[in-house]
């Protein structure tokens, strides 16, 4: 698996392992066959790329995470990288625990709703 890159201070490497998975199910209070990529919070999307950016930032929180995002990038980009992330973790030709976002149906931010 290889890591995604996400432009934010600098460049950054996301990437997921067993260790941040087992945390974001602990997290999401869920196994990882049951997320539903399509109802994301902008929480759980802070905490997906702060788990994939913790082998990178060993401190990083969610603020942080946000802080980021609204400093160097913004909120389309950092679903974009999340659901790439998610896609090289659990591989792109292989069908996968989790359910996929179609990339047609990209979220876009509309007067704060995510749809």
């Amino acid at each position: 698996m290889l890591p995604v890159i996400y432009t934010l201070d600098q460049d950054r490497s996301l990437k997921l392992g067993f260790r941040g998975i087992a945390k974001l199910e602990k997290v999401f209070g869920t196994n990882v066959d049951k997320w539903n990529l399509k109802e994301l919070t902008f929480d759980q999307v802070a905490e997906i790329l702060a788990e994939s950016l913790r082998r990178e930032l060993p401190d990083i929180t969610t603020d942080k995470v946000m802080d980021l995002v609204d400093d160097y990038s913004d909120i389309n980009t950092a679903i974009k990288k999340t659901f790439e992330c998610i896609n090289e973790t659990f591989g792109k030709n292989a069908v996968t625990v989790v359910e996929e976002q179609p990339p047609e149906a990209a979220q876009e931010v509309v007067q704060g709703t995510v749809i």
